[in-house]
């Protein structure tokens, strides 16, 4: 009796596992067709199609968060809703690619894109801290010092972003 148990406990777990692994094809193949759509030449994006996709990178890093395609999805998913004016969940995104996957290549530019897109929505008290969390993480990162110039410019007004600009290219010209 217990063999017979032992047995069908295997037999269950092997058809959930190919079950599992057939849906995950499935998604990905309907990201890949969905992809190839939007992204193709003289293809006018709407903004249905960009939810769909976004919806779909989304369920994939839902459905199999351990899998190694979830952060680059996700991140996928994050300059996505950037590009169409969605900030707030872009940040959400960049935000869960950092937390969620700590030992990923994109982990420094999930920050570092959080920061900006703070910065350029006018929150430096939720950019700056980023900013610094970043040169605190990550100091041999290859934007370190572009990120400590945005650091030092993230207080500034207009004119002291063109007293700035105007100083660098002095600096360029010498």
């Amino acid at each position: 009796m217990k063999k017979t148990l032992l047995i069908l406990c295997a037999a269950a777990m092997l058809f959930t596992m190919c079950k599992t692994r057939d849906q995950r094809e499935k998604l990905l193949q309907e990201i890949t067709q969905e992809e190839q759509k939007i992204f193709s030449k003289d293809h006018m994006l709407t903004l249905e199609e960009s939810q769909r996709l976004m919806d779909l990178y989304v369920l994939f890093a839902k459905d199999y968060p351990e899998d190694p395609l979830s952060p680059d999805l996700l991140f996928r998913c994050a300059n996505m809703a950037l590009n169409s004016q969605q900030e707030v969940y872009a940040i959400t995104l960049y935000k869960r690619v950092y937390d969620e996957y700590p030992d990923h290549a994109l982990r420094p530019v999930a920050l570092l894109n959080q920061a900006l897109v703070y910065d350029n929505m006018g929150n430096v008290e939720r950019a700056k801290p980023l900013y610094e969390l970043f040169l605190e993480t990550f100091p041999d990162d290859p934007y370190v010092t572009d990120v400590e110039h945005l650091l030092e410019m993230v207080d500034k007004s207009p004119e002291e972003w063109e007293a700035y600009m105007r100083q660098l290219d002095t600096l360029m010209l010498d």
